[in-house]
């Protein structure tokens, strides 16, 4: 009889980050399993900390004497083996620590939930596929229009199609499926699908956007047997499955898959180191090819799903005009049969003004504020008033000025002047719609935030190109021509598309649709430059006198560190920032080496809020898509 439960704290102390031994008191004995939530007492505290059982054994190989286990808290086993694997995987290889990794992958308890599923619930085996099945990891472009669909009468976005046929077929051989999309948006879309369809059996919802002991619901569920099909974003990676057959994500690239608090992984990281614990399918889905996608299938790590369509009618216009003649034709002519979709960069109204010849930007003569352009065209200064008559450019000495180009709200001021009798809608990130009811109309959205049409778009019209372009970030390009395609995506099979701004060589590859052409010159621009993904890189932040010390204590060929820079802390405090960049190949030694070196140095600096929270003084970041 096993008589030794090996533990894991749920703690955030770097130092508690390792397997613990306690003895199964006589009257636990046959009641304590792998993946139960115990207490136990730690140290000379008489505070009861929270674990896991990881295992239990028959003896111990600590030679003295062990704690026992105080209580058994719940006996569900919620932290199955592939699920503590994959959390120690992903741990390891950001440099976290296993408890921030469980915060993500095992929901907060509920009780009256727990005692129900307890009750009749008949719990999943662990999986009995091996290694030696072999799994397919594809990656697959979306054509960019509404298809037939096998699930209802009418016909719905190919993407859709695609995850869900996918699905299908894993469910009819009795296995799991999990469905990672990157907003609420899509995962609506998605809902309405599975609802009307015969995959509704098989849904498990795994939205974020559900109440507390609606999601431990959903978490629980996926420890029952039979074939479920669990659909949410990021954090349903982590969902408990034990029959795994499929992992399918669309639009890998979106910043929204990437967490955003320890331990700073991206779902499609998760998702392939799941695929090595579970020996799953692996599956990525998009209207336009991410880097990080790219280079796995150019490494044949992923296989191309080759699928030949029509492309979208698209036009580009590479002159300075922000809305060019042929993009106002396009609206005028669309908007007389339905609705029109206009993207525009960002929301809100522009004011600034800049130099009409090399565009930069206006400052006052007097007090060197900001220009901008008042209601009745006066250049006047946002600080002083001053009226700039005499504005002179002082790179060109040009002297003439323009109004900075606005966002959503000043488009659809200007557009319900140049469309009087047509109705123009607004939808931004923070004020977003849905979905909208055809009809002659206009909508101006901010990436990201288009809502969709039934039947499609008479036109889609892509503005400020080259400001998407111009945006200080290194995925720049990349995100720009992402968020092109996925509004594109929305027209009406055989209407036109407009790109409004953007340089030659882009638009030429995009209007042909050559989404893997620009994934490959993005990536080789990346591998000249030695930027990710071609390498990793990453980030250490904290006080000037702790990153300093930290950054001595490892030196590992191949890393190269890089800084400091000076930064602001979460409360306004004095930080520095070393970057940095280093291969894959030795990640897991730098990850190791990076918490060696915290434990050593920053110990005692962590720190506990009223609330509970813990804060370290150090932020390490293994791949920080910030930092450039």
């Amino acid at each position: 009889m096993n008589t030794v439960a090996r533990v894991a704290l749920d703690s955030p102390l770097p130092n508690l980050d390792r397997l613990f031994d306690y003895s199964i008191p006589p009257e636990l004995q046959g009641v304590i399993a792998a993946g139960q939530r115990i207490r136990v007492s730690f140290g000379r505290s008489k505070k009861l900390l929270d674990a896991f059982v990881i295992e239990t054994l028959e003896k111990s190989e600590f030679e003295g004497k062990l704690a026992p286990v105080a209580e058994v808290v719940s006996a569900v086993s919620v932290l199955p083996t592939n699920i503590y694997k994959l959390s120690r995987a992903v741990a390891d290889r950001q440099s976290s620590t296993l408890a921030d990794v469980l915060g993500g992958a095992v929901l907060t308890r509920s009780v009256a939930v727990e005692k129900k599923f307890a009750e009749t619930a008949v719990l999943a085996q662990p999986s009995t596929r091996t290694k030696a099945q072999e799994a397919k990891l594809q990656a697959v472009l979306a054509q960019p229009f509404e298809v037939t669909s096998q699930f209802e009468g009418g016909s719905i976005a190919d993407w859709q199609e695609k995850l869900l046929s996918a699905a299908l077929a894993k469910l009819n051989v009795g296995e799991s499926v999990i469905i990672v999309v990157p907003d609420f948006r899509d995962l609506q879309q998605l809902r309405q699908r599975i609802s009307k369809s015969k995959l509704a059996e098989h849904y498990v919802d795994y939205a974020a956007d559900q109440t507390g002991s609606k999601r431990y619901a959903s978490f629980l569920k996926c420890l029952s047997a039979g074939a479920h099909l669990v659909v949410g974003s990021r954090s349903a990676v982590y969902a408990p499955l034990q029959n795994l057959g499929l992992i399918a994500m669309f639009d890998d690239g979106d910043l929204n898959l990437q967490e955003q608090q320890s331990p700073y992984i991206h779902a499609r990281d998760i998702a392939l180191l799941r695929q090595t614990v579970d020996n799953c399918d692996l599956l990525f889905v998009s209207h336009a090819r991410s880097c990080e996608v790219q280079r796995l299938v150019e490494m044949k790590y992923l296989s191309e799903v080759e699928q030949i369509f029509a492309a979208p009618a698209v036009a580009f216009d590479d002159s300075l005009s922000r809305v060019p003649t042929l993009a106002w034709q396009i609206i005028r002519e669309a908007s007389a049969q339905g609705a029109v979709l206009v993207q525009v960069s960002s929301k809100g109204t522009a004011r600034a003004a800049y130099c009409q010849e090399c565009s930069t930007r206006a400052l006052c003569n007097q007090c060197h504020g900001p220009i901008w352009i008042d209601s009745s065209s006066m250049p006047r200064c946002r600080w002083c008033n001053a009226q700039n008559l005499a504005y002179r450019c002082p790179e060109c000495k040009d002297e003439k000025i323009r109004q900075g180009f606005g966002g959503s709200t000043r488009t659809v001021a200007e557009f319900g002047k140049a469309f009087a009798g047509v109705q123009i809608i607004e939808s931004t990130g923070d004020k977003p719609l849905l979905e909208i009811e055809a009809g002659k109309k206009i909508v101006i959205a901010t990436p990201g935030a288009e809502p969709s049409v039934s039947g499609g778009y008479e036109a889609v019209v892509i503005l400020d190109a080259n400001q998407a372009l111009a945006k200080d970030s290194l995925r720049a390009s990349e995100d720009a021509v992402r968020y092109w395609s996925n509004a594109i995506a929305k027209l009406k099979r055989g209407k036109r598309a407009v790109i409004a701004g953007v340089p030659q060589r882009i638009g030429q590859r995009f209007a042909l649709w050559q989404q893997i052409e620009l994934a490959q010159d993005e990536l080789e621009n990346r591998r000249e430059l030695e930027f990710p993904p071609h390498v990793r890189l990453g980030s250490v932040e904290g006080p000037i006198e702790v990153i300093t010390q930290l950054t001595e204590e490892f030196s590992i060929p191949g890393l190269q560190v890089l800084g400091p820079i000076q930064v602001r802390g979460s409360q306004g405090e004095q930080n520095i920032r070393f970057v940095l960049k280093y291969p894959y190949s030795i990640g897991a030694q730098v990850s190791e080496a990076i918490k060696a070196a915290q434990l050593k140095i920053s110990a005692g600096l962590t720190k506990t809020s009223a609330t509970g929270r813990v804060s370290r003084a150090v932020r390490v970041r293994m791949d920080d898509p910030e930092v450039i």
